[in-house]
């Protein structure tokens, strides 16, 4: 399953991530988000509330 997620990147992040796909790093920018969500792991679990 995906999922949307909307990323705002200024004019400088566009262009390196375009540099980056251009190199080969990945098809496109969607996939070279992809690669670098993964390369950061999994998000923390969120602390549980008290009484919870």
């Amino acid at each position: 399953m995906r999922h949307l997620v909307h990323v705002p990147l200024n004019r400088q992040q566009l262009e390196l991530l375009d540099r980056t796909v251009a190199r080969g790093a990945a098809p496109d920018r969607a996939a070279l988000l992809r690669l670098a969500l993964k390369a950061l792991g999994p998000a923390p679990a969120a602390p549980k509330e008290p009484g919870r």
